[in-house]
């Protein structure tokens, strides 16, 4: 009994002691809600939460992979630049309750006028503002790190910075609808709002995965102006960088070929225009040029169609090839045996509905053989093989073969199927036969160029591609790399002699409509065609037409193919020959250089050094393995190439414009045509080039004194 006594005893001791503390937390609440203190320590813990802050999560966005050249040419790249504004409300203190806005106006405005190129005046006015921070306008947008330095170092209260990622292209229109862009883009990820740079089109949209790279995620302690309070990081995730992307594209041929196309559209205004260069063994493109393009750094778009790849045309008689080829590898086509050219009537039921004719007005070229309907580009010649000379069947496999009439997709790039129009409405004859001469159906330039290189490959066609390799930003390991692809034999080896014997005589027998593009340094064939273009209302349009080229060479084993087509009321094989030739002996010249030695890059992205001294610019470049050249004999700098914020390679050459007048002329030798371009703009002298590739050779030799307006000529191969 006694034992059961005292049990209860302490059960109700126990049931006491707890209904005390649970009085004794309640009586604490109320307390704390109330005084903001502790009841029994006496301790202020709502001052302490405060100075020790609030736990915040912020998104650290990955940096974009970069986009290079096949020559290690930066492309496409991140680029960091900073906004300014300045903070006036007074409630804006630092952890130690100083100051953390702008105190000393005048001295403000006075020390940050020439750094930003402010009147100080401008400044001063905003700095006086009733609000609780002003920014600066276009003078405190898009500063590079440089400049931010600078201000940092002025120690004033009260100026901060936004940190702003921006994707910049180097070189602009640089087959920009092939590389697209990307741009800021603002997204929710696990409840933030983040600006992450997304591929908005070309290999940009394509490759934005691999390029994107993953954001890492940093949790911290921030007092009430959100500053990292000391060993405030509670925890960090490092972003990963997205990988890089390195095209086939070759900076040299790409730059040389814009260049020619610039100069034929401005003497032929034609609405539109393309040209693609491939290496005839890999498949590699070397270079697309598109008119009108755009500057992805703008995106000044005004059609965001890719030429060559998306704008299928009837090219006219450069599909004429393919049924040679045809007739030629079934044994149906002795190419010496003889039509009567000029007209071809083409009959239904013994009745006459059509009358197809040569270009000349019909008058053709008497009574010919088929190797000179070819030379001549006869379209009867064509009518008279698809009729007397081809099994269809087998024609029309070839065309799949070959890859017409079905969409493809190159490295992520899609591109158009074209249209047979043969099969428009059933069986279509007539259009079977204008097919032939390429009238009445469409094809893309990279559908040209991808079946030509059958004629290149002892029958086989090359696959084409413009992605080398993806490699990891880090460790420089390559994830991807691309292959070489043939297809099936379409053509035997004589079929493919015989075809290239006749593309030979297009080029190089008098009269023939190739006879403008024939090279003297190299032994260029090629076929021409010219096609009527469609009208929205209908029909065709009147006096405006598609003129296209295709060529290979060397003759006898094609290293490089050219394909080019523009549309408009005026022709020219002159002027169009010469993009061909400058594009063939570019890609020549590239693809026989002697593969130098592997060296070790590194990447730097070039801080705006105008309003420096040149010893400064100097010295900054050097320390990361850039070499200089300046121009003038001035101590400040007032231009520089390539622009500010541009990621360069080691070893690049910057040019540093200064405020001195008397130039002098440096060697060139291993200088790019771009180099010597932006030198001849900052000393304002006019530069001749001959040849493609690097310079090895000047008319004005190293230390002569320059005048306004001197022709400097420069050889390069």
């Amino acid at each position: 009994m006694a034992l059961k006594k005292n049990n209860n005893q302490s059960a109700k001791i126990i049931y006491c002691i707890i209904i005390a503390v649970i009085v004794c937390m309640v009586l604490n609440v109320i307390y704390l809600g109330a005084t903001g203190k502790h009841l029994i320590s006496g301790n202020d813990i709502e001052g302490y939460a405060k100075d020790r802050g609030e736990s915040k999560t912020e998104i650290l966005p990955a940096k974009r992979g970069t986009i290079y050249s096949s020559d290690n040419e930066v492309i496409a790249s991140d680029m960091k630049t900073y906004k300014l504004y300045a903070i006036l409300s007074k409630t804006h203190l630092t952890l130690d309750k100083q100051p953390d806005y702008v105190v000393d106006k005048e001295k403000t405005a006075k020390e940050l006028s020439p750094i930003i190129g402010m009147d100080e005046e401008d400044i001063l006015n905003r700095l006086s503002k009733d609000t609780y921070q002003v920014e600066f306008g276009s003078y405190g947008n898009n500063l590079s790190s440089l400049v931010k330095d600078q201000i940092d170092a002025l120690n004033l209260p009260g100026l901060e910075f936004e940190e702003i990622t921006t994707r910049n292209y180097r070189y602009g229109d640089f087959a920009s609808y092939e590389v697209g862009y990307a741009q800021a883009v603002t997204e929710e990820i696990k409840g933030k709002t983040v600006q992450n740079i997304v591929g908005q089109m070309g290999i940009e949209k394509a490759f934005d995965e691999e390029l994107s790279g993953e954001d890492g995620e940093r949790t911290y302690l921030a007092d009430n102006n959100n500053n990292v309070l000391p060993n405030g990081i509670l925890s960090e995730t490092a972003p990963v960088a997205g990988n890089d992307v390195y095209l086939t594209i070759d900076s040299d041929v790409q730059t040389e070929l814009d260049m020619q196309m610039e100069k034929m559209v401005k003497e032929l205004k034609p609405e539109k225009a393309t040209c693609g260069i491939m290496d005839a063994k890999t498949g590699k493109l070397l270079a697309i040029s598109n008119y009108p393009s755009f500057d992805p750094n703008e995106r000044d778009i005004d059609n965001y169609v890719d030429l060559f790849f998306n704008e299928p045309v009837e090219p006219g008689s450069v599909f004429k090839s393919f049924v040679y080829g045809n007739a030629i590898n079934d044994h149906k086509l002795d190419v010496n045996d003889t039509y009567q050219s000029g007209k071809y009537y083409y009959k239904v039921n013994g009745k006459t509905v059509a009358i197809l004719k040569d270009h000349n007005k019909g008058e053709g070229w008497g009574t010919i053989s088929y190797k000179q309907g070819f030379y001549y580009s006869s379209n009867t010649g064509i009518c008279h093989i698809l009729s007397e000379k081809t099994d269809k069947e087998s024609l029309l496999q070839d065309y799949e073969d070959l890859g017409f009439f079905k969409e493809s997709n190159i490295d992520g790039l899609e591109s158009a199927a074209g249209f047979a129009g043969y099969k428009r409405e059933g069986e279509r004859t007539l259009e079977y036969l204008t097919t032939g001469y390429g009238q009445g159906s469409t094809f893309t330039g990279l559908q040209l160029i991808r079946a030509y290189s059958a004629f290149a490959n002892d029958g086989k066609m090359v696959e084409p591609y413009i992605v080398e390799k993806v490699v990891n930003s880090d460790t420089k390991e390559a994830l991807y790399q691309a292959k070489t692809q043939y297809s099936k034999q379409i053509y035997s080896t004589d079929t493919v002699k015989q075809v290239r014997d006749l593309l030979k005589g297009v080029i190089n027998i008098e009269g023939s409509t190739g006879y403008n593009y024939r090279m003297d340094d190299v032994n260029l064939i090629g076929k021409t065609g010219t096609g009527q273009v469609a009208s929205k209302s209908g029909g065709y349009r009147s006096g405006f037409y598609t003129n296209s080229f295709v060529g290979m060479a060397p003759y006898d084993d094609p290293q490089v193919i050219i394909v080019m087509w523009y549309q408009g009321s005026s022709a020219s094989t002159v002027e169009s020959a010469k993009v061909v030739q400058a594009g063939i002996r570019a890609a020549l010249n590239k693809l026989n250089e002697q593969p130098s030695q592997v060296v070790e890059t590194s990447t730097f992205v070039l801080d705006n050094y105008t309003n420096q001294s040149v010893d400064y610019a100097k010295d900054v470049l050097s320390n990361h393995q850039l070499s200089s050249l300046v121009v003038g004999d001035g101590n400040v700098i007032v231009d520089q190439y390539p622009k500010a914020q541009t990621e360069v390679s080691s070893k690049s050459r910057v040019f540093l414009q200064t405020n001195g007048t008397n130039i002098t002329m440096p060697s060139m030798t291993g200088w790019s045509r771009k180099e010597a371009e932006a030198f001849g703009a900052m000393a304002n002298v006019e530069i001749e080039f001959k040849g493609v590739g690097s310079i090895y050779e000047q008319s004005v030799s190293k230390g002569t004194k320059l005048k306004a307006n001197q022709k400097i000529t420069v050889t390069a191969k």
